[in-house]
């Protein structure tokens, strides 16, 4: 998936949220909906970037733990929220304290990270900065919030989780 950046004079949504005491951010179009928090179900022999998965719309959907995933302290738990994001043209769930609000902003709004906190690109979800009302905000980048090699577990993960289902149905049809 490639990345959209926001060109000169253009203007961009961004959905803020809240992990710990920090702002994040994730551009708009890269949001599917955001969900109320609820139960997930943990899932035996899940890769372990993966906090469970729940049920919507007949689809099973992994969440991942956005505090656990960019090694966040522990805030309270506020309102909770899941937000589902379009992954690897599949939906994938991170968990989020609150959602914040939508901004507007112009390009002009957005910096890029200073080169000593960048760290290892490969693995590091965050794109950049933005900034309003006096406030920084930290820019998620989804399509790394996991590596290749995680996305690769992931995808074999669950079409193995698939099959089971499909051989459970068959094996349950035949025996009636």
């Amino acid at each position: 998936m490639d990345e959209q950046v926001i060109g000169s004079g253009e203007k961009g949504q961004l959905v803020t949220f809240r992990l710990g005491r920090e702002t994040y951010g994730i551009e708009i179009f890269k949001i599917q909906e955001v969900l109320h928090f609820r139960e997930v179900t943990v899932i035996p022999n899940a890769p372990q970037f993966v906090e469970g998965v729940i049920e919507l719309r007949d689809r099973v959907i992994p969440i991942v733990d956005l505090k656990k995933r960019l090694g966040v302290g522990e805030n309270g738990e506020a309102k909770r929220r899941i937000v589902i994001l379009d992954f690897d043209e599949r939906p994938l769930g991170i968990i989020v304290d609150d959602i914040s609000k939508v901004l507007l902003l112009e390009a002009s709004q957005y910096e890029a990270l200073p080169e000593p906190v960048v760290g290892d690109r490969t693995s590091n979800c965050i794109a950049r900065l933005a900034k309003a009302d006096d406030e920084l905000i930290i820019v998620i980048s989804p399509e790394r919030i996991l590596t290749r090699h995680e996305r690769e577990i992931l995808k074999d993960f669950e079409e193995n989780n698939h099959r089971e289902q499909m051989d459970a149905a068959a094996s349950s049809a035949g025996a009636a």
